[in-house]
């Protein structure tokens, strides 16, 4: 029950209960309790903020879920998470290592331009280029060359043999999604405002923080949206979401809280999709600053720390503690084995302790965000270990954006903190860990892992491959410079009559869309 309910004196389970009946929330911005017709009200649920829908500079997962909607990569993934084409109409590897795409004639972008090889070119050398600062540099960074032999084909070569470079041309949390040369030149500041795509839907409106109006993109290559408006009102909790669920105020929500999943499994005028997700969830520690500076404070830390008791107290069972950082659904690299230092156990916890420089009554202050399970983790957390090792560490609650900023900036000691949507082995090793990893906002160095973790880039061989990164969670745990807590299950919300939404485990949203109708 959040605390507005309490005080009200509602019980969550009542709401719950009530389907259509239930009490509503205030949502952003006026609506009527039921969509005029040819209208899918797909919430955007925890979140209220998207600063950009340019591919190449989005960093937040809201900002995807609607980007994935509007934009087209070369390739996506099917219902088995492969990559298949998309804009390429093919696509093959020469005998030389090179990647050659073939794209589909006659596709337009929503300001009536064609879609060429040049745009492709275009996408990716601004990926490359250092001035667009974009967090998905890393994901291309391996390719040495851009060819363009025709209007339709393209060619990709690599300075060395890079293991997911395939899966990082999809239409997934990548930044390769194709856009256009001309309308991005035409206004380079205003794109992320105004994009320009060759998604299924575009861009009608957008009222910051509040909500976005796509419309069906008559021009679309691919089968015609079925729903031709979709409005996306942007919900800061996830618990309002679920009433506005129940209230008909909307018919799909991209996420859902953990609590409520049970009673929703059995509401029969809600659909409940659910399964392990893409995520990592973590306690993000500045390595470069007091305590967390120290090896030792950070092991007494993290063995203080009782992961099942999170998942039960905080997902209410949606989820699994894990021992390391990537997720069981990439079984070639996931290593189930438990690792020491990431295992409760206090006794060793207090041993740590006492061979760090900083000892019991040590203060430190955990970022988080919002009144939900976030917020939770660093309370949970912050008692847990304080507990066991005498210690004062406190819980400081400001909005998401705050935190993701000051985590960047490295204005933090402590914060709850997570990734979603990442869908390959290299995202959750390589950018969280490696010196010059973008996620690496612990500060965190260390030559032997780098050089692993570019090892497993390199390596084609997908068993050889998933070894290296088994052995790398090895090396880095010893060291501790963040502390993994759990993965969490993913969940999509949906009226009783919405059909045609597949569910892939990094939580596509958008790119549903356009197969969604409402029964």
């Amino acid at each position: 029950m959040n605390e507005a309910a309490r005080g009200a004196g509602l019980s969550r389970r009542a709401l719950l209960a009530a389907g259509t009946g239930a009490a509503l929330l205030p949502l952003a911005g006026p609506r009527a309790a039921l969509a005029a017709p040819g209208v899918l009200r797909a919430a955007i649920a925890g979140y209220n903020v998207i600063n950009t829908l340019d591919p190449a500079v989005a960093t937040l997962i809201p900002e995807y879920y609607v980007i994935w909607g509007l934009y087209n990569g070369l390739l996506k993934f099917d219902a088995q998470m492969r990559p298949v084409p998309d804009l390429a109409e093919s696509f093959k590897v020469a005998d030389d290592g090179v990647l050659e795409f073939k794209l589909r004639a006659g596709v337009a972008f929503h300001d009536g331009g064609a879609l060429t090889a040049d745009d492709v070119k275009f996408t990716i050398e601004r990926l490359l280029d250092e001035k667009t600062q974009s967090p998905n540099r890393s994901k291309v960074s391996a390719i040495s060359a851009i060819e363009v032999p025709d209007p339709l084909t393209v060619r990709l070569r690599t300075s060395a043999p890079f293991a997911p470079l395939l899966t990082f041309l999809t239409n997934a949390r990548t930044g390769t999604q194709i856009l256009s040369r001309k309308a991005f030149m035409a206004d380079p500041a205003g794109f992320g405002r105004k994009p320009v795509g060759t998604g299924p839907y575009r861009l009608r409106s957008w009222e910051a923080n509040q909500a976005l109006k796509l419309s069906a993109f008559p021009g679309y290559f691919g089968t015609a949206p079925l729903i031709p408006e979709v409005e996306i009102p942007l919900i800061a909790e996830e618990t309002s979401g679920v009433t506005a669920l129940l209230g008909r105020q909307v018919d799909l929500t991209s996420t859902a809280p953990f609590a409520d999943i049970p009673a929703l499994e059995k509401n029969p005028a809600i659909k409940v999709l659910k399964q392990p997700g893409l995520n990592t969830r973590f306690l993000s520690l500045n390595n470069l600053k007091p305590p967390f500076d120290d090896v030792h404070f950070r092991r007494a830390v993290s063995l203080a720390i009782n992961r099942d008791v999170l998942v039960r107290v905080v997902l209410f069972g949606e989820g699994f503690a894990t021992p390391g950082l990537i997720p069981p659904s990439l079984t070639a690299a996931f290593d189930p084995a438990p690792k020491p230092l990431s295992t409760f156990n206090a006794a060793r916890a207090r041993e740590e302790l006492a061979k760090s420089k900083y000892g019991a009554g040590t203060r430190a202050t955990i970022l988080t965000w919002g009144s939900g399970w976030w917020k939770r983790i660093g309370e949970v957390v912050a008692a847990q270990v304080n507990q066991v090792l005498g210690t004062q560490l406190s819980v400081e609650v400001t909005e998401a954006n705050t935190v993701f900023s000051r985590i960047r900036a490295g204005d933090y000691q402590a914060g709850t903190w997570g990734w979603l949507g990442m869908i390959d082995p290299d995202e959750y090793s390589f950018d969280l860990l490696h010196s010059e990893g973008w996620r690496n906002f612990a500060g965190y160095r260390n030559p032997k892992l780098d050089a692993m973790l570019v090892q497993a880039r390199q390596e084609l061989d997908p068993a050889k491959r998933g070894a290296l990164y088994r052995q790398s969670e090895h090396l880095w745990i010893e060291d501790m410079p963040v502390v993994p807590l759990f993965c969490s299950n993913i969940h999509n919300l949906m009226a009783a009559n919405v059909s045609g939404f597949t569910q892939l485990p990094y939580s596509n949203f958008g790119d549903q869309f356009a197969g969604i109708s409402l029964g």
